[in-house]
């Protein structure tokens, strides 16, 4: 037998390029409220949201808290702009959803484990309707068997509540024959260790992880998955 049979992934900056996805969503949210979205600007943003996320998945933020303050706060902050939240957050994330762009190699890898019998399941942080809208753009859905996002589940990556959810609705699931693969320590990779199940950490920029979190695997690029599941 395989020694992977159950194949769980993530979706930003693993399949689909976030940050693409970001950039014009924040083009065209700052053009909206009357602020130039210069790339100074827009890291600043990426910079202030990432540090909400990883609270997050702390446990010291609340995902509904999150939304409802980070335009307002950050406008504030940055340009002492004063901007009633109203709809920033929702015109941002209709714009978010509109990005699906493709991580390289990233189809040709799910159209040849599929074809090989693996059964592969989305495992996502995120908002439901971006997170579904997205995959449907980049015709992926239907290589997976399962889509499990965090706002259904009602419990974040890389919570061990996430994946006992998660896990419950496969049918069969063996943790022995699962392997988790994502581009995040603090989420995929961490995540897979609470949950029990090996790991593969998707890692092109070639950053350094800390001694102490378990990867089992770790590749450069996608087409390496499949030299590992060969």
């Amino acid at each position: 037998m395989r020694r992977y049979q159950t194949l769980l992934f993530d979706v930003d900056d693993t399949l689909l390029d976030f940050h693409a996805a970001q950039d014009q969503a924040l083009d065209r949210l700052f053009d909206s409220v009357g602020i130039a979205p210069t790339t100074t600007v827009k890291t600043a943003y990426a910079t202030y949201n990432q540090s909400l996320w990883e609270k997050l998945e702390k446990g010291e933020l609340t995902r509904d808290e999150l939304m409802a303050t980070r335009f307002p706060t950050f406008f504030k902050e940055y340009f002492q702009k004063e901007l009633p939240n109203n709809s920033l957050n929702e015109r941002y994330l209709n714009f978010l959803a509109e990005g699906h762009q493709e991580v390289e190699g990233a189809k040709a890898l799910l159209e040849n484990l599929n074809a090989r019998g693996y059964e592969l399941y989305i495992v996502t942080n995120g908002v439901r309707f971006i997170q579904e809208k997205r995959l449907r753009a980049a015709k992926f859905t239907h290589y997976f068997k399962d889509v499990f996002i965090s706002e259904t589940l009602g419990a974040q990556k890389p919570s061990p509540l996430f994946f006992e959810r998660a896990f419950a609705q496969i049918k069969d699931f063996d943790k022995e024959h699962a392997l988790i693969i994502g581009d995040s320590l603090s989420s995929d990779m961490l995540g897979g260790q609470n949950a029990g199940i090996d790991t593969l950490w998707f890692n092109p920029k070639r950053q350094t992880a800390t001694p102490d979190l378990k990867i089992d695997w770790e590749v450069a690029s996608l087409a390496q998955v499949e030299q590992i599941l060969a």
